[in-house]
This record gives C-alpha cells, sequence and structure tokens, in this order.
C-alpha cells in the first residue's frame, strides 16, 4: 500500500553508510512550520549535516536514539558539538545511558510534545534491552508514523541479540499494537533503522510464501521492492500485519514453513525458529 505525501508533519530521511553496506536511516522529524525537530538515531554525523541546512539544524530540540548500537547511537557527541557551534544545546533522549551522551531516558509509554505532534515512547526490549519505539501522531490532523529501530523492520525484524523470541513477540505484536491501538494501525507509517527490505522480501518468498497467490499482500509488496528502491515510510502497521511473518505468528502457512505441522508449537517456538532461518538465509 503506497500512501499520500501529503502531509503537516515532515519527516526527512537520511541515508547514512550505504556506500559501506549498512543501509542506515536517520530521520528529522519536523512540525508543519519546521520550527521544532527531533533528530532520530544521526550515526554518521557527517552524512547527517551534508544533508540539513542551518534553519533545520536550528530546528532540532532533540537527539534521539531508538538504541544503543554504534550504527544508531554512535554520532551523538558529533552532533551536540556541530549543534553547539550553532548557538545550542540539546537533548540526548534514548533507551539507556548507555547510549552516548543521554541526558534523558523515558518511560514505557512516557509521552513528548514537538509542537502538535504528540510522541510515545514503546519500550521494545529483545534486539537490545534498552530499544524504544516512537510512535508520533500528528493532533491536527491525525497523520501518524512509527520510528522502530531496529525492532520492526518492513516484513522483518531485528536479531534477538539481547532478547528472546517471547521478547521480539511481545515487542512487535503485543507492546506497539496496543500503544498504537486498532483504529490507527492502517494510518500509521513504518520508518525502520534500515532498508532491509529487498532481503526480507527475498527470504519470504524462498521460506514462507514461495507461491504467488499464497498471501496477496506480500505479492503486491514483492512488486514494489522490485520497482523501487526506498520502501521506509510507504507501508503501515495493518500492512505489516499482512505480510510480514514475525506478526503473523499464527498464520497456517507460516507455521508449516517453520516446521510445525500440526499447529501445535507456542507462539515463541514459531518466532524463535522464523528467526533461524532467517539468520542462516
Amino acid at each position: 500500500m503506497i500512501l499520500r505525501q501529503t502531509r503537516k508533519m515532515h519527516i526527512k530521511p537520511i541515508k547514512m553508510r550505504w556506500l559501506t553496506g549498512g543501509v542506515n536511516y536517520s530521520y528529522l522529524l519536523s512540525t508543519q512550520d519546521g520550527s521544532k525537530s527531533w533528530l532520530i538515531d544521526p550515526a554518521e554525523a557527517g552524512e547527517v549535516l551534508a544533508e540539513l541546512n542551518k534553519s533545520q539544524l536550528a530546528s532540532v530540540e532533540a537527539i534521539v536514539n531508538t538504541h544503543h548500537h554504534y550504527d544508531h547511537a554512535g554520532g551523538n557527541v558529533a552532533m551536540l558539538a556541530a549543534l553547539k557551534k550553532e548557538g545550542h544545546s540539546v537533548e540526548v533522549i534514548a533507551g539507556s545511558k548507555t547510549s552516548p551522551a543521554a541526558t534523558k531516558i523515558p518511560d514505557h509509554s512516557q509521552r513528548f510534545k514537538l509542537g502538535e505532534l504528540e510522541i510515545t515512547c514503546i519500550r521494545t526490549p529483545c534486539h537490545t534491552q534498552d530499544s524504544i519505539c516512537y510512535h508520533v501522531k500528528d493532533v491536527s490532523t491525525n497523520e501518524q508514523a512509527i520510528f522502530t529501530g531496529d525492532t520492526l523492520f518492513t516484513a522483518g525484524c531485528g536479531r534477538f541479540f539481547e532478547g528472546t523470541a517471547s521478547e521480539m513477540d511481545a515487542a512487535l505484536n503485543d507492546r506497539i499494537l496496543n500503544a498504537v491501538q486498532e483504529p490507527n494501525w492502517s494510518s500509521t507509517r513504518v520508518f525502520p533503522g534500515h532498508e532491509y527490505t529487498k532481503g526480507n522480501v527475498n527470504f519470504i518468498r524462498k521460506a514462507i510464501y514461495r507461491h504467488v497467490g499464497e498471501n496477496n499482500a506480500f505479492d503486491a509488496l514483492e512488486k514494489f521492492t522490485n520497482q523501487y528502491e526506498i520502501s521506509t515510510g510507504h507501508f503501515t502497521l495493518s500492512d505489516e500485519l499482512r505480510f510480514n511473518p514475525f506478526m503473523r505468528l499464527d498464520d497456517p502457512i507460516v507455521r508449516k514453513m517453520v516446521g510445525d505441522d500440526k499447529g501445535s508449537w507456542s507462539r515463541s517456538q514459531v518466532m524463535n525458529q522464523l528467526r533461524k532461518m532467517k539468520n542462516a538465509s
């Protein structure tokens, strides 16, 4: 599902580490008038600064991390120094003090205001124990987005570096969905930390939905990725529920393809085997 780009909230994806294979994203989340912004996961300060003009830099009210890994939080100190040269200091919002220069550690469900934007912090421990997703709602237009770091990717999820399959199931299929709430799933666009969609689609086609027609939403996603390089922000939580196997643990096809022929495994067993298969792909 491709969404219209007419909106009041502004989200500027910034490519980082694409030449070296990292395919990371930083994001500048801004109010309608551009006067206030959050800079999310500016891991490579040089690449981020090259994409921001002086007014955009001046608008930054906080550097925000989805988790502490260097390819998301590694640019915090350099960005703070660059902002200081422009004459202002900002908070660093992160899930733990492990993120360099972190000054504010939000609780689960804690809310922030950024102009007309209402931002809810959703703690999603698994990839790292300090992982946070940030759900954003423009209260004037009801436009919504979620920045998911390495927890939720388009048609995939992050590795379980510091957590378990049960924790990832809870993160994707409980915490995120309950925080956003069902009426909003179809209007909440997903902005992950990496552009991994093509790889995820290739895995799913080879290992899960092997035949066209088994999952029409996945077929449409595959067609999209064959045509376009960038998928961030083009799909919603509702879309993920239709084509992302990590959010479809009770789908008979998913269960069969991970080896649960009788449909008797626990959700965490399905999640664990699915992740093992993806890791090996």
